[in-house]
């Protein structure tokens, strides 16, 4: 597989900020909050090491084919560089292997037998389930390099000594208040 290389200029920790910023973090806490919305969900494993997937809509993540990039964060000259690959889930590599396995072995039966149907649609099961195997979706992968370039090249991130605005907290007015506004916008 090919390995993908980004080159970020915030540091390891800016990065990290960032990541916060636009990735749920993948726990049981947020697996309602992501369940019902299309977004980006991954974890860091260590220190470095990271998963990014993207998240459809209602999609189960115990049985999504989506790609996952498993990724490692490291400091680099420039600020960190980003390096991982794409992978699809374990268990769909798993799925797709053991239907391989169950096709051949209906192939070699129907040619014992002489029987061409089963032999014919086992055979372009066979062919659908290694293709499957083999397909890495480009769209996915864009997706996913995508959500990494604007984790990796946000600007808001950069200086961590960055002064936070922080929002006026709106004061909630009582019946009372909003009563003497209205009044008083009807006098003029």
């Amino acid at each position: 597989m090919e390995t993908v290389t980004i080159i970020s200029h915030l540091t390891p920790e800016e990065w990290k900020m960032s990541w916060e910023d636009k990735v749920v973090e993948d726990t049981r806490e947020n697996m309602r909050l992501y369940q019902q919305s299309s977004c980006y969900w991954g974890h860091f494993t260590n220190d470095r090491d990271f998963t990014l997937c993207h998240h459809k809509e209602f999609e189960v993540k115990s049985m999504s084919l989506a790609l996952y990039f498993n990724g490692h964060l490291e400091p680099d000259e420039k600020g960190s560089r980003i390096t991982g690959r794409f992978v699809k889930k374990m268990s769909v590599n798993l799925f797709l292997a053991m239907g391989a396995v169950l096709c051949l072995t209906a192939m070699l039966s129907a040619a014992v037998k002489a029987d061409l149907e089963v032999l014919l649609v086992s055979t372009v099961l066979f062919v659908i389930l290694f293709l499957c195997y083999l397909a890495k979706p480009k769209k996915g992968q864009r997706k996913i390099l995508q959500q990494l370039e604007r984790i990796s090249f946000d600007g808001a991130f950069h200086n961590p000594d960055r002064k936070v605005k922080a929002e006026p907290i709106k004061k909630k007015r009582t019946m009372r208040e909003k009563a003497m506004i209205f009044s008083s916008n009807e006098d003029t």
